[in-house]
């Protein structure tokens, strides 16, 4: 860790713990929330598939997909056929289940940092049953607002892959490496290493819900809000959406109370495809094991920010004129 990352590190660190000091009760319950959410939403949802995805992994089944998969995603994505596997499971689970596949791989050896780069920069999505079922029908209150979210925002990811299948190089042969490393264990290893993978998810939920509370309180986020409400003069809608640039469910709530309009679903989808710090914390704590490029992966997430609003903004009078 450089010097200045320590700095402010300990600067933001002890503002945390001086702010929670202050008001505990507040903080204690905004903590309280975020392990329930983890508790009641996440861990049902997302531990099978963790499960299930590292259990495919260690049994090799990556590598026929990747046989079978493996010309298209070199012309689309320049990158072995995985990728079509970690794609697929990405979309269809969620948050962060793409990130940890790519992990997975990389410390599997089954493909290099930089094809891990390349893969960072599609297969990290939300899931259906989050966009369409929780953003969409439970909060916008349509289930057509779900299926543009869903589409704007799985073709931003797709997109997003083909603009960064220039990054690094190729692997060896155009080729996913097969090379793995042995386990003498396997269920033991994919349950472990799924209860791990869920508590650190838990953590980080835990964490930023407090840090949103905080910048919410202390109005850390009104010079954003301020220069957001500039351009779309919609205060309610600029504050939704800052606030969910730290965590993405509460901005989508938020601006889902806003009402239904092209923008407030736009900026939702906005939200979802950037996924929020928390959400990239804990997609950065997974990629580092494949030893992904840090930098490219968050630039990624902010072109489909970008692509998926434009996309959203398109099929919007399409569905629901």
């Amino acid at each position: 860790m450089r010097r200045s990352t320590k700095i402010l590190a300990v600067f933001f660190s002890a503002a945390c713990i001086i702010v929670i000091i202050t008001k505990p009760e507040t903080y204690i319950a905004s903590a309280f929330t975020g392990i329930k959410l983890w508790a009641t939403t996440v861990v049902p949802s997302l531990l099978p598939f963790f499960f299930f995805t590292a259990l495919l992994s260690a049994t090799g089944i990556t590598e026929k997909i990747s046989e079978i998969a493996r010309k298209p995603c070199g012309i689309l994505f320049r990158s072995g056929g995985v990728s079509a596997y970690a794609f697929l499971m990405s979309v269809l689970s969620g948050y962060p289940v793409g990130a940890k596949i790519i992990g997975d791989l990389g410390e599997n050896n089954l493909i290099t940092p930089d094809e891990a780069t390349r893969l960072s920069a599609f297969c990290s999505t939300s899931g259906p049953l989050f966009i369409i079922g929780s953003v969409g029908f439970g909060m916008f209150g349509n289930k057509y607002c779900g299926y543009v979210l869903f589409l704007s925002h799985v073709l931003s990811a797709f997109l997003t892959g083909v603009i960064f299948r220039f990054y690094g190089e190729k692997s060896p042969s155009g080729k996913t490496v097969l090379s793995r490393k042995k386990q003498s264990n396997v269920l033991y290893d994919c349950v472990y290493g799924s209860v791990i993978s869920i508590a650190v998810v838990g953590g980080f939920i835990c964490v930023f819900y407090v840090v949103a509370d905080a910048a919410t309180n202390l109005r850390l986020l009104y010079p954003l809000e301020y220069l957001m409400n500039l351009i779309v003069k919609n205060k309610s809608a600029s504050s939704a959406f800052c606030s969910g640039l730290i965590e993405c469910t509460r901005g989508c709530k938020l601006l889902s109370l806003c009402g239904l309009s092209t923008y407030s679903l736009a900026f939702a989808c906005c939200l979802i495809s950037f996924g929020g710090v928390s959400v990239l914390f804990q997609s950065l704590c997974f990629l580092k094991k494949a030893n992904a490029n840090t930098a490219i992966f968050i630039a990624a997430k902010v072109v489909q920010t970008v692509i998926s609003f434009g996309l959203c903004l398109l099929f919007y009078p399409l569905f629901i004129g």
